[in-house]
């Protein structure tokens, strides 16, 4: 491999023309273009350019580390950047989980006041229903006593 092709491998990795600067702007997304030239590089790294020099073939080896680095730190932005995405949408939806949260616990509070003014009404109930079995029970007892007194009057 010559120094022409060494060149025109990291300048087409990097987006670089030969002799001048990118006239873009920011980054190429490294999914565009960089298969071809990662594989030439790894390529070169493995022998098969002939007449590789050891310090150039160290240069490659390099930048093959590098790419391989920034492609492991993209997809573990990309990770992040949904995990950060996910934590927003939570954050939005927040307010009508706990609109929802309150109204939860006001139906608790309403349910659990039900259950008790049932439990209220019931007891009540048991206490009229004892209470009209008192009261007929003193009224037999005084209609019985006035019987006797009626009877006893009677017989004097």
């Amino acid at each position: 491999m010559n120094s022409k092709t060494a060149k025109s491998i990291i300048a087409g990795k990097w987006g670089l023309k030969s002799g001048s600067t990118r006239l873009g702007g920011g980054l190429q997304k490294p999914e565009e273009d960089s298969k071809a030239p990662r594989r030439s590089a790894e390529e070169a790294v493995k022998g098969k350019g002939k007449g590789a020099d050891p310090e150039r073939s160290g240069l490659l080896e390099k930048i093959l580390s590098l790419e391989k680095e920034k492609e492991k730190h993209n997809h573990l932005l990309g990770e992040k950047d949904k995990e950060i995405q996910s934590l927003k949408d939570k954050l939005r939806s927040k307010p009508k989980n706990s609109e929802v949260s309150l109204l939860r616990s006001q139906l608790e509070e309403k349910t659990k006041e039900a259950e008790k003014r049932e439990q209220l009404l019931c007891s009540l109930s048991e206490e009229i229903n004892c209470l009209k079995y008192n009261l007929s029970t003193v009224t037999i007892k005084f209609s019985e006593i006035e019987n006797k007194a009626g009877t006893s009057q009677a017989s004097q």
